[in-house]
């Protein structure tokens, strides 16, 4: 019987395991290879959809250079003309009507421009194309609303009332030495009034209720107007929409200038200017059936200068030597009163949504705390608003098809 030799029985392993090796080896080449090919058209692709998408871009950018310019007096050549507030009606032509493609680097884009929920609400589709829309190798598409801050012509340098619910009333308690000047002239202390270009005041109190004084106010009618008005009847572009203030929402976000209920620094001045959006607690929209704890009730006193829109879901109180350009919108109730020097140029409006019975009195006590109407001032937050279009936040996508 012969003896296993471990040795003599695994002679000519070698050659079966150096040829599954280069098999493997092979295999690996060509898969090597066939990346190799296929790697710079991924990497083509990729870089003519990102272009596509700049190129998509391009197109809101347009859009939004095109309203903002139709606006101008003279608008330039390209501008998409408009009939600025309250309508906001736009005269379409191409490109932004989606008829035209406009060449632009290495691609092209299209735009269209159509009307959107509100007046200054504008839905813009851009889409781009590489090389070009006849043999596209990539597209891509953007759809987004856009909007503009909405021009408020206060009627009044103090204007109350205008939401409140049916049955109710709302009343302006002007009193002690206040001084609400709607003129065009200095008064005392008080600056002359500015208008904007076919906006004339009506009053320098107003309300669509009753305004009743006591004490020595002085209230500057403004040309043509009277010094106090009762009963009146406020334009709805005058007051801010549920669509508005939640746009505003976005933005005083955005910036960092967003508070549910009473802000930090309440009680003293505002620390931005700009917009800032003061909400009820659980940033619901206020209504006259809102928990009352959930209502915010800010107060603003100290020393100063601020200027902006505020916007406080709830009411307001300002006393102390501030002084405040701008706009002073409050969805119920505003108390202005106090021995301080400041001033408010500008103008208040309160809206009064929470009143629940028609005995329940809003009052806007204006003690020693002038008022100067200025209407520009209110437009663009004492000079600190842009005035230009801009993309609604939260409605930027990308959407499949062209």
């Amino acid at each position: 019987m012969k003896t296993r030799n471990p040795v003599r029985d695994e002679q000519g392993i070698a050659f079966p395991m150096a040829l599954i090796v280069m098999a493997i080896l092979g295999a690996l080449m060509a898969a090597f290879a066939v990346l190799a090919t296929s790697e710079p058209q991924i990497a083509s692709n990729q870089m003519h959809s990102v272009q596509a998408r700049a190129l998509a871009e391009s197109g809101v950018e347009r859009a939004l250079w095109a309203l903002t310019q139709g606006e101008a007096s003279t608008p330039p050549s390209g501008a998409l003309v408009n009939s600025g507030p309250p309508n906001y009606t736009v005269t379409m032509v191409a490109p932004y009507d989606g008829s035209q493609e406009v060449t632009q680097g290495v691609g092209s884009f299209k735009v269209t421009v159509t009307s959107g929920a509100a007046p200054n609400i504008k839905i813009v589709t851009a889409v781009g194309f590489v090389p070009n829309a006849t043999h596209p190798v990539a597209i891509k598409k953007i759809v987004t609303q856009v909007t503009r801050l909405k021009w408020i012509d206060p009627m009044c340098g103090l204007c109350a009332g205008g939401e409140q619910p049916p049955g109710d009333s709302t009343t302006v308690k002007v009193g002690g030495t206040a001084s609400i000047n709607a003129s065009q002239s200095p008064q005392g202390k008080v600056a002359a009034g500015a208008f904007c270009s076919g906006v004339t005041p009506q009053a320098a109190v107003a309300s669509t209720g009753t305004v009743t004084t006591n004490g020595t106010p002085n209230l500057y009618a403004p040309p043509g107007g009277v010094a106090q008005k009762n009963s009146a009847t406020f334009p709805s572009g005058m007051l801010l929409s549920n669509t508005d203030t939640a746009t505003l929402k976005a933005m005083a976000m955005a910036q960092g200038t967003y508070y549910k209920g009473v802000p930090p620094w309440n009680g003293g001045v505002p620390p931005k200017n700009g917009l800032i959006f003061v909400d009820t607690t659980d940033g619901s929209v206020l209504t006259n059936s809102t928990p009352a704890a959930n209502i915010p009730s800010l107060t603003i006193h100290g020393n100063g200068n601020w200027s902006g829109w505020l916007i406080v879901a709830g009411s307001v109180d300002i006393s102390g030597n501030i002084d405040m350009s701008g706009l002073i919108y409050a969805q119920n109730d505003a108390t202005l009163h106090g021995s301080g020097t400041g001033f408010i140029t500008g103008a208040v409006i309160t809206t009064n949504r929470v009143d629940t019975s028609s005995t329940n009195i809003d009052s806007q006590d204006t003690g020693n705390a002038p008022i100067s109407y200025n209407c520009p001032a209110v437009r663009n937050g004492g000079g600190t608003l842009s005035q230009s279009w801009f993309v609604m936040p939260g409605t930027y996508r990308d959407v499949s098809g062209s």
